[in-house]
């Protein structure tokens, strides 16, 4: 009478029960089947095809044993449904319960990571929508400021802003039709049980629309400029004072004494007054010893006050700061000096890996996909070099080699990974150079880089990725304070000897970019088409 199957994701099963009619009717038999969730119930076996009389969600439904009578099951959905079933035998009702269980359980997480998934889609449609939103503000601007010049209106500049505004208004609005369906999904799943039992109804999604809004957060909000200082206080300032500060040997100056400029001296802690007082204690032996005697003292106090001011710390020599491309080792001058039948793979690969650090400096988030691009290259280089070293000793030979085997077009190829590593250096080479050249906006100086170099490769989409986290660059300020080893560096003439470094280190590396370039240009592999 009864087939009881149970599988991971599904339980089903079928049999006779007891079921509570009315107080005239009392306990009659019923056959019930239980599939895909739903307990469904028929006058009698052979009555099946004819339909069911009554049927209850499980899902929905509060499963409840009686306390008293061991055969009992009480399945109610409350102030809608109740459903009172007894089995034959106390064994036969913990198999229904069993089943019962089991089903409400897989439903209940089935649903649940149905819930889950279209959460995750959402938030990423909503990510996507965002970003499309923030592409199409811009396109629209651009538009604006073209057609609305004093001058005549730059066409080609026009019809480039026209046609990536058609090509975002497209895409914004297909996110938005898979925003809205994946909401509407989601909306039925919460409320399609909500007239059986109020407790099953998921939270409501205005809340989980407050908790996301809360995560936004300006760009501006992120970096703050740091305040300027006045400059290094001195102790000193003139050598008249510097002479009259006391010996190390007769009073020390109090720790706790104030770094503003001193008293004046007292007349009897002055080298002039010692040197007087050890005239009186002279006496005259003649002319020549006087002359003599007079010639040490002027020496004495020459010398006494030379060795008093070069004391002072603004006469010591002081050594060079450190900066991030002084501790490049290998640097791309060494490259530049070991590479005589072409570039050396090793320490241009070196190199490399070092000068990717410095877009950490640009913020966590502004350059991580060019950090992960350069990276990623730089791996696909040192694979092929770690082949065979000797062979492909420089990059010209990594590139000949694959022309001749007729692979350098393949996806991941060195010669691809080569290409597109150069252009990223390219980046960051006209990225300083705007630097150098004085730009202190690093957003307005990573655009002017970003057109001269990567953007006629790349797509309309990651043009207008590029274009947001542009604006996450950091304060001119803070980035340089990155490139010092000693940020407090900064406030005692520190940018300075970070643009010299910054210019030093960048001249090899532009004149490496323009040798692959040529090079690339020679051999016809440069490829044109945009990502």
């Amino acid at each position: 009478m009864k087939d009881f199957a149970t599988t991971c994701t599904m339980v089903e099963m079928q049999g006779v029960l007891f079921k509570w009619t009315n107080y005239l009717a009392g306990w009659q038999l019923r056959w019930f089947v239980l599939d895909k969730g739903i307990l469904a119930y028929y006058k009698s076996q052979d009555e099946v095809h004819l339909g069911s009389k009554g049927s209850i969600k499980i899902a929905c439904c509060e499963i409840l044993v009686h306390p008293s009578d061991m055969c009992r099951l009480d399945l109610i959905i409350p102030g809608e449904q109740h459903l009172y079933i007894r089995g034959t035998s106390p064994a036969e009702r913990q198999q229904w319960l069993v089943a019962l269980g089991s089903a409400k359980a897989c439903l209940t997480d089935a649903k649940q990571q149905q819930k889950d998934r279209n959460e995750e889609l959402l938030k990423a449609k909503m990510s996507e929508l965002r970003l499309y939103c923030d592409t199409l503000m811009q396109s629209v601007a651009n538009v604006k400021l073209s057609a609305s010049a004093e001058e005549a209106p730059d066409i080609e500049k026009l019809n480039t802003s026209t046609t990536l505004l058609s090509e975002t208004c497209d895409t914004f609005i297909s996110t938005l039709q898979d925003c809205m369906s994946l909401a509407k999904s989601a909306y039925s799943m919460s409320y399609s049980n909500s007239t059986y039992n109020e407790t099953v109804v998921p939270p409501s999604l205005q809340q989980q629309t407050k908790k996301s809004a809360s995560r936004s957060h300006s760009i501006e909000d992120r970096y703050h400029p740091p305040q300027s200082r006045s400059g290094i206080t001195t102790k000193y300032k003139n050598l008249e004072d510097i002479a009259a500060r006391p010996k190390p040997h007769r009073t020390r100056t109090p720790q706790n004494q104030s770094l503003s400029a001193p008293t004046t001296p007292t007349a009897s802690t002055t080298p002039t007054t010692l040197s007087e007082s050890e005239d009186t204690q002279v006496t005259d032996s003649g002319d020549g010893v006087q002359s003599q005697m007079d010639a040490i003292r002027k020496t004495d106090k020459k010398e006494t006050l030379y060795n008093v001011a070069m004391q002072h710390p603004s006469m010591q020599e002081k050594p060079r700061m450190s900066t991030f491309f002084s501790k490049m080792k290998p640097n791309f001058e060494d490259v530049q000096k070991a590479s005589e039948d072409g570039i050396n793979t090793g320490l241009f690969l070196d190199a490399c890996s070092q000068i990717v650090e410095i877009l950490d400096a640009m913020g966590s988030s502004a350059f991580t996909p060019v950090k992960m691009d350069m990276n990623g290259n730089i791996k696909k280089l040192r694979q092929k070099y770690s082949t065979d070293p000797s062979a492909f000793n420089t990059l010209q030979a990594i590139v000949q080699q694959e022309t001749r085997s007729s692979t350098y077009q393949l996806k991941n190829s060195a010669t691809e990974a080569l290409m597109w590593l150069r252009r990223a250096l390219e980046f960051v080479c006209a990225f300083l150079e705007e630097i150098i050249k004085g730009e202190k906006d690093l957003p307005s100086a990573a655009t002017a880089a970003y057109k001269r170099s990567l953007q006629k490769f790349h797509g309309w989409v990651i043009q207008g990725v590029f274009s947001l986290a542009v604006r996450a660059a950091p304060y001119y300020e803070d980035f340089m304070k990155c490139l010092l080893q000693n940020p407090e560096d900064m406030e005692r003439g520190g940018e300075v000897i970070v643009l010299e470094d910054m210019a030093i280190g960048i001249r090899p590396l532009g004149a490496l970019v323009k040798e692959l370039q040529d090079y690339y240009h020679s051999e016809n592999l440069e490829s044109h088409v945009q990502i």
